[in-house]
């Protein structure tokens, strides 16, 4: 249960977030699957990770946590690029130039292209987020400090 407490975190940071950094464009309307793309794609990729890296029978450090965080900043970026691309297939969005979408198949190698992009742009912010956020959630737990394990 903890792992998916933890992974809503990041959930809703990564919409958060991602809604900040494209309303400070001015211009949010065409950005929408991308800010909730970001939220659910923070969600799963940290999920994943938590189960990986914190998973039950195994230590939990801030340290840990800290690189679960870490890894949610970095690799959620395509991800959220893959489903924003896809949600734009599935809708039949065309582009400003009227061509039709990309396929799944083409978004993947878009995500991919995308994501350094925004990489770039917003993951110097991102990724040291992820990890000060992992490291708060697994350093306190109900009010008390736990124990570190060296890793």
């Amino acid at each position: 249960m903890a792992t998916v407490v933890r992974a809503s975190v990041f959930g809703v940071s990564g919409f958060v977030l991602a809604y900040l950094i494209v309303s400070a464009r001015g211009r949010i309307g065409d950005w929408w699957p991308l800010v909730g793309a970001s939220g659910l794609a923070a969600f799963s990729v940290s999920l994943l990770l938590w189960r990986l890296l914190c998973g039950s029978g195994q230590p939990v450090s801030g340290r840990r946590g800290a690189l679960a965080g870490a890894l949610t900043g970095l690799l959620a970026h395509p991800v959220a690029w893959y489903l924003a691309l896809v949600w734009h297939y599935l809708q039949r969005h065309t582009s400003s130039l009227g061509d039709k979408p990309v396929d799944p198949l083409q978004s993947f190698a878009g995500s991919l292209v995308m994501a350094f992009w925004s990489l770039l742009i917003a993951g110097w912010l991102t990724v040291p987020a992820g990890a000060i956020v992992g490291f708060l959630l697994t350093s306190s737990r109900n009010g008390r400090t736990i124990r570190y394990s060296p890793w």
